[in-house]
Parts: structure tokens; sequence; C-alpha cells
């Protein structure tokens, strides 16, 4: 049995191999995506805990498909500080091949008054660049 600083360390990795994968990925990764393509052992509770804290974090964030699973990304252009992380770029969903991806159109949202926005989820639902080429 190993030690709190072994389990610390471990735990470090893993969320590095999480990291770096979204780093690397060309779209959006659903929780299961994201623990298929990890090297390390550890379980789906474990990946949506480490998901949660990037999202937290202001490290990742996540839109939820037409399908209602969360697909998540790496923040790349974020600067605000995690308490007032608003995404207001654009996500799309094919109905075809089911990829969702970030796209670059930003929406202005609106600050209402007396209310505390925590996040926003902007999905359109269409057909990709990629599969109307394929149909044409």
């Amino acid at each position: 049995m190993g030690t709190v600083e072994e389990k610390k360390t471990r735990n470090t990795k893993h969320q590095q191999a999480v990291l770096d994968l979204l780093q690397r990925a060309k779209k959006t990764l659903t929780a299961d995506e994201i623990k298929e393509q990890i090297e390390a052992n550890i379980n789906k509770t474990t990946v949506y805990r480490m998901l949660d804290r990037f999202i937290d974090a202001g490290k990742i964030h996540f839109v939820t498909g037409q399908n209602g699973k969360s697909y998540y990304a790496l923040c790349k252009d974020c600067k605000e500080e995690p308490v007032q992380h608003i995404h207001n770029h654009l996500h799309f969903q094919c109905e075809n091949c089911g990829n969702v991806e970030c796209l670059p159109e930003t929406l202005d949202v609106p600050r209402l008054k007396d209310y505390k926005i925590k996040e926003t989820q902007l999905l359109l639902i269409g057909i990709c660049k990629t599969c109307v080429t394929k149909n044409t």
C-alpha cells in the first residue's frame, strides 16, 4: 500500500496525462474516450473527478451534446479567473458523425441583473463540413 506522497504523485501523472491528451486532441472528447486513450489504468469515476477539478480551475470546458453526453476541450484562449470563466464560443455537433467541435465564433453573453451566470452551453446541431463534403 502506497503512502500519501506516492498517491499524490501518481494522481498528478494521471492528471497530466489527461491534460496532454486534451492538448493533442483535434476534437472534443467524452470521459469514455479520455479513459480509453490515456495509458493510465484508472476508472471512469476518477476521470470524471479530474475533469471536474480541471473545469473548476478553468483549464478545460465542456458542452453537453444532443445525446446528453459531456464533451471536453482544453481552454486555449481563456484569460478570465475561474470564478468568472464563461465560454461564449459556439460548439457544433454533427448529426451524421457525432463529432462535437469548438468553433471560433463568439456571442456576447448578457450580464443579467440579480443573476450569477456560472456557465454557458452554446451548441449548434447540423452536418459538419467533413460530412457535407463526403455526401456531395
